[in-house]
């Protein structure tokens, strides 16, 4: 199954934090702002600074009373983006203050639904993720007066005691957006000539450092090495999920050693159904999920196994995906007893045939005789051992 996954790059990260730069001022007459006009006034981070903000007001009081509000919210106090910190409550601060009012702005100025998109880029950075500074940042390729109009905009805030100044950067970006949005495109489609309709990949772009990540199952070393010489200008980073795919003629389907033990095995779900190229798998350690399977033929109902999955699963319930990988587990049969434990959970399905039944734990009493299914709703069956 092919999953394509183009990941916009301008992500906002849900924490962000704010420590910075000291001010400066700039002429607020946007007409006599040309684009050669933007020099650099210092390095942050790497990044060329053209512009900042002066910290007018020595009281923020409005901002302070909106950044301790954050250190009351659940997300905050439960942990729920990381153990409390200082660093935490700036990038929170950040998030809910600053952030807001710069992405307004912009879009003021460039236009809502992505105008900045083919003028430059504009995301977040924290502290929690590692970011030596915290803040948002709007990164312009070719900057002309509309980044004055900004400018005007934002420093009227931090003059009213709004927001800071420092946790806002603007910085000579060597991207746009949208260049961004090509190149990933281009390369998705290279990939997608590579792919033979087995396993599948992912093709994703960083709007901070341009790289753009492939997820894959099935590139080899030749091809991803013909994919670095087709675009030598782009920094590409492979990245392999899970087992690569089966060779051609290789079966999918792992068989095991011994194919009976008398030990339980805990691990692996319960085949429900099989049909032809496909399989629903639920119970123990795997989730109910019906799978795409070229060898489905190979499986039976009641064994437990282990499903190495290729690509995303389809939020459904069962969920849907494809298999890239079955591994049939011992069955368990304990000494003296007439039944395994697969032939127990076929027997469980057929008596329950019109209920979608799955089976959690399944145990045996050799006193009684008898095995014992736990279903996850709670539901306890008794079978038989005969």
């Amino acid at each position: 199954m092919r999953n394509m996954i183009f990941m916009a790059g301008i992500t906002i990260a849900l924490l962000l934090g704010g420590c910075g730069t000291e001010g400066t001022d700039r002429a607020t007459d946007t007409s006599s702002v040309k684009q050669d006009s933007w020099r650099v006034i210092k390095t942050v981070g790497g990044r060329d600074i053209i512009a900042e903000l002066k910290q007018s007001v020595e009281e923020s009081s409005q901002r302070d009373l909106i950044a301790q509000e954050q250190l009351t919210s659940t997300d905050y106090t439960e942990g729920y983006f990381g153990n409390p910190s200082k660093e935490l409550e700036e990038d929170m601060a950040v998030q809910a203050i600053e952030g807001p009012v710069a992405i307004n702005a912009v879009e003021e100025v460039y236009g809502a639904d992505g105008g900045l998109d083919k003028e430059g880029v504009l995301f977040f950075e924290n502290q929690q993720d590692g970011a030596a500074q915290s803040g948002i940042w709007i990164g312009l390729k070719d900057p002309d007066s509309r980044l004055q109009q900004v400018l005007d905009i934002l420093q009227q805030k931090v003059d009213a005691g709004e927001i800071l100044a420092e946790p806002i950067y603007i910085f000579r970006s060597p991207h746009t957006q949208h260049e961004l949005y090509v190149q990933q495109d281009k390369v998705a489609k290279a990939v997608d000539e590579l792919f033979d309709g087995r396993g599948s990949y992912s093709v994703s772009v960083d709007t901070i450092s341009g790289e753009i990540s492939i997820g894959h199952d099935f590139l080899k070393t030749e091809q991803q090495q013909k994919l670095e010489k087709q675009f030598p200008d782009y920094a590409l980073n492979f990245n392999q999920e899970g087992s690569m795919v089966a060779e051609p003629g290789q079966s999918s389907v792992i068989k095991p050693k011994k194919f009976g033990t008398e030990t339980p095995v805990e691990e692996g779900g319960f085949v429900l159904e099989t049909s032809n190229g496909s399989f629903l798998v639920a119970g123990g350690t795997e989730g109910a999920v019906s799978y795409s399977f070229p060898e489905a033929d190979q499986l039976t109902v009641g064994q437990r196994v282990k499903v190495e999955a290729t690509g995303a699963l389809a939020e459904s319930y069962p969920a849907q995906g494809t298999a890239k990988f079955v591994e049939i587990l011992p069955d368990y049969r304990p000494a003296g007893a007439m039944l395994s434990e697969s032939q127990v959970v076929e027997k469980a399905i057929q008596e329950n045939a019109n209920d979608f039944i799955v089976i959690e734990k399944v145990s045996y009493e050799p006193v009684r005789s008898v095995w014992t299914l736990i279903l996850n709703d709670e539901r306890v069956l008794e079978i038989e051992d005969r």
